[in-house]
């Protein structure tokens, strides 16, 4: 698992909780409810893993309808151990030994791990947001220099991240970064090219692979929409005010303006890269550049070899 918190969603016979463990197992159930509060709770706190105990319909019904509304990526069915149903499209059946109850999340934890690392091990994708993980970026880039490719790397990083994470929580932080996935998945989606690429990377760094003529056209939609959402994250006094207060490392109080994005491009047709890595290292420079001006910020590399 990505060294990050998740949450995950347990339903069972008419009632449900959500849990949210941090990387060592260790968590703590939310909130409890019954299923018909299921929509209302969900708006607020969107789990990465939906793990439904009981008949197959029921769990693909359910699993369908989160997906739709984007509120869960990964929908797990939990099933007694003597279950002979299929696995709904889509799904990834986790058998529990009879006397085990799914809503014991100590004797759930364990085996949903294991079926995510099994499934990542096939499609590697982050739990947070459902994008495809780092080892896919690699594997596409490497690809794609063998072949003399020309395309252009896009490297994503939310500013003033971790003033948000200190001040409004682990929980917001995460709404944080499945609303920049979310606005990156539609870009490349509705704009890009079929073979593009988006990528989680980790935390709240992005990529996306995509041609000369679409890069500005994606990071340009990218940005309006993350800006245009973002400040709803914030308290109201924060929205007007334009900024929040917490403590800087050297622990004194410090403002952080609201949360802003910053993107670095590199274009393989300007400069020759050898490999995966000397091409991130540059787009983590041109990042860097385009993090140290103000508000959201799209930089190409001009540099040519």
């Amino acid at each position: 698992m990505a060294a990050e918190s998740f949450a995950i969603l347990i339903v069972e016979s008419g009632r449900a909780r959500i849990c949210r463990f941090n990387v060592e197992l260790r968590g703590e159930t939310l909130w409890t409810t019954t299923t018909e509060e299921l929509a209302r709770r969900l708006s607020a706190a969107r789990p990465e893993i939906v793990a439904v105990a009981g008949r197959v319909e029921v769990a693909t019904e359910l699993a369908d309808d989160l997906r739709r509304r984007g509120l869960a990526e990964s929908v797990f069915l939990v099933t007694p151990a003597s279950t002979e149903e299929p696995t709904p499209t889509g799904q990834i059946r986790v058998v529990l030994p009879q006397q085990i109850s799914a809503m014991k999340p100590e004797h759930l934890i364990q085996r949903l791990v294991r079926a995510v690392l099994s499934a990542q091990a096939r499609t590697p994708v982050s739990p947070l947001t459902g994008l495809p993980a780092s080892p896919v970026l690699r594997n596409a880039v490497e690809q794609r220099l063998a072949a003399n490719e020309q395309f252009v790397f896009l490297y994503l990083d939310i500013d003033n991240f971790k003033a948000f994470n200190d001040v409004y929580g682990f929980g917001k932080g995460d709404i944080a970064i499945r609303l920049l996935g979310r606005e990156v998945t539609e870009a490349t989606k509705t704009i890009g090219n079929p073979t593009d690429i988006c990528v989680h990377i980790g935390g709240d760094d992005f990529a996306i692979v995509t041609s000369r003529e679409k890069a500005p056209l994606i990071a340009e939609r990218v940005i309006a929409e993350f800006d245009r959402n973002v400040p709803d994250l914030y308290a109201p006094e924060a929205r007007e005010a334009g900024y929040i207060e917490t403590p800087s490392r050297r622990g004194e109080p410090e403002r952080y303006p609201l949360m802003t994005l910053s993107i670095g491009g590199v274009d393989t047709g300007r400069r020759t890269m050898d490999n995966y890595l000397q091409l991130a290292e540059i787009a983590a420079e041109v990042k860097a550049y385009a993090k140290a001006v103000e508000g959201s910020q799209f930089i190409m590399d001009r540099r040519r070899d």
